[in-house]
This record gives C-alpha cells, sequence and structure tokens, in this order.
C-alpha cells in the first residue's frame, strides 16, 4: 500500500513539475513579447521628431502657437508664388524655357497642370509666342495679404497672385500686362526630398484676369 502511495505521489510531483514547466514557458514567452514592443515603441518614440513635420509662420515676436501638420497662410502664399514666378522665368528666346521649367519643378505640379502647362508650351510655341524672354514681377505694395489665400478644402487653397508680365522680343518690350492669377495650391503625399512642402500647384481656380494692359 505504501508503494502505491509512493508511486502516486511521485506521479502527482512529476504533473507539478510538468505544469510549473510550462507556466514558466507561457510567461518567458510572453516577457520576450513584451520587451519587443517595448524596444518596437521606443524606436518609434525616439523617431517621432524626425517624421514631424512644422510649419513656422514668418512673424513669430508675440509667439505662435503651432499645429503639426497645420501650414500657415504666408507660407502657402510664398509657395506658390515663388514656383509660379520661377516657371514664368525666360532669360533666353531659345524657346525651350517654359518646357525646361516646367520639368524642373515638376514636383511642384499636380500630374494634371504640368499636362496643361505643356500644352500651353506647345500652343505658344504653334504660334510662334515661345521664343521671347519673359519676367513675372509681384505688382509693387502687393505682398502677401491674408485676403490673398482662401482656403477651398482641409487640403486645397485658392491664392490670388497679383503679378506684372513682361516680354521682350529682340530688345523690344512686346507685352507688358497686369495680371491677377487665381492659382490652386493642394497639399501631396510625396518624396520629401523632392517636394519638402508637401505641396503643389494644382491649376487655376478661375481664368486669370488682365486688370492693366501697357503694351
Amino acid at each position: 500500500m505504501s508503494e502505491k502511495i509512493m508511486r502516486g505521489w511521485i506521479m502527482s510531483a512529476w504533473k507539478k513539475e510538468d505544469a510549473d514547466r510550462q507556466i514558466i514557458t507561457l510567461q518567458k514567452r510572453f516577457i520576450g513579447i513584451l520587451c519587443i514592443l517595448s524596444v518596437a515603441f521606443f524606436i518609434g518614440w525616439i523617431s517621432a521628431p524626425s517624421r514631424l513635420t512644422l510649419f513656422i509662420p514668418p512673424d513669430i515676436q508675440n509667439g505662435a502657437t503651432i499645429k503639426a501638420g497645420s501650414i500657415p497662410d504666408p507660407l502657402i502664399y510664398s509657395f506658390a508664388y515663388e514656383v509660379w514666378q520661377e516657371i514664368n522665368y525666360w532669360p533666353g528666346e531659345t524657346g525651350d524655357d517654359y518646357q525646361k521649367n516646367i520639368q524642373i519643378y515638376w514636383s511642384y505640379l499636380t500630374p494634371k497642370f504640368k499636362a496643361e502647362l505643356l500644352e500651353d508650351y506647345n500652343d505658344l510655341k504653334t504660334t510662334g509666342q515661345i521664343q521671347r524672354i519673359r519676367y513675372l514681377q509681384g505688382l509693387s505694395g502687393a505682398a502677401y495679404d491674408s485676403i490673398n489665400v482662401k482656403k477651398l478644402s482641409n487640403d486645397t487653397w485658392e491664392v490670388d497672385l497679383k503679378m506684372r508680365l513682361t516680354e521682350f522680343k529682340n530688345n523690344q518690350a512686346v507685352k507688358d500686362v497686369e495680371i491677377i492669377y487665381p492659382i490652386k495650391v493642394t497639399r501631396i503625399n510625396t518624396s520629401a526630398q523632392n517636394n519638402p512642402y508637401g505641396l503643389a500647384l494644382a491649376g487655376f481656380v478661375s481664368e486669370p484676369q488682365r486688370q492693366k494692359t501697357y503694351i
């Protein structure tokens, strides 16, 4: 009888040891999973600032409350102004400056607007209006004003650029006009290396309006 009791006790002890071993194994696995998750969370926390985009407004003398991802209107205006000015800068009469500029600033244009500008280039080439020197400047006193930037949606704005367009042919002025360009600016998902602003010109909200004609 004592032998049976002894065997029963030994079997019970083995079963308990096996159960304890299984519990310990599960605990080790659980601890391992927690360690992996902790490392992943730590890496994400450390790298978060490098993936965070903040747009600083031009005037912060009185302080500024900045929301991550929020783009100030002055930056949207200056973006539209500079890109549009550069696209319309033709320093020579070779006839290919317009097309070159479209290709250079392609990452700041939506595919649709790029196609429209290339079509405009071909139209000007056909009508003999491409081999010219062109300058596009902002009007005197027409710097950024809050009324010139209108929010159309969460990621789309209208920027009204008041500019003076001047063209020369054989050192003679052949066009000199003041125009308002109602340009649409939109937020896009693109490589920060190609486009650090995350913005693009998307076309015209309406047809550009000629305000004054000198030539």
